[in-house]
């Protein structure tokens, strides 16, 4: 058997920023960082819609978690602390309403924007209805959409063109 060759190990080169680049430490020490993304927590049992709404989310720049059902809702609204919760009210183990109380009644949660995004919004009460940033039925324009979060976040709306939907467009309300 014939031993393979051995190999001049060159040390490594430190790496070197160019003069150009901006440089991460300010000069006073601290560590910079850039400003806080606004976190959504999306609480979604479908897998289509839930994902469709964190990427949406997402590629507006906003950090996006998921939650399947309301126990891990909750705990993750306690955890995170998300700047929006979008709820839906159709939700395996606890029902979207029971999760709301919970979370307006708990002071850590108490005080998010909470939107609710379901085919069920037409059932909520008006006291229910009073606790809610506000509420979307599906199915829905995403622009639109996207303009209740903004709205709920405090961040500037974008102009969304009228559309209209004719007896062609069916397939929209179909899931």
């Amino acid at each position: 058997m014939r031993a393979k060759p051995s190999r001049k190990v060159q040390p490594a080169r430190p790496r070197t920023r160019s003069k150009s680049a901006p440089t991460a430490e300010p000069s006073n020490g601290t560590v910079a960082s850039g400003p806080r993304r606004k976190c959504v927590l999306v609480v979604e049992d479908n897998a289509t819609i839930g994902g469709l709404l964190v990427a949406l989310l997402r590629e507006e720049g906003y950090r996006a978690l998921r939650a399947w059902d309301g126990r891990e809702a909750i705990k993750m609204a306690r955890d995170r602390k998300p700047d929006l919760i979008v709820l839906d009210l159709s939700l395996p183990y606890r029902d979207g309403v029971e999760v709301l109380h919970e979370l307006r009644g708990d002071e850590e949660t108490a005080t998010a924007p909470i939107v609710i995004v379901s085919s069920a919004t037409l059932q909520i009460t008006p006291e229910d209805r009073a606790l809610v940033t506000d509420a979307v039925s599906k199915p829905f324009d995403i622009d639109r959409l996207m303009n209740v979060f903004r709205r709920a976040l405090g961040d500037p709306e974008r102009e969304v063109p009228e559309r209209t939907y004719g007896t062609g467009d069916s397939h929209l309300n179909n899931y």
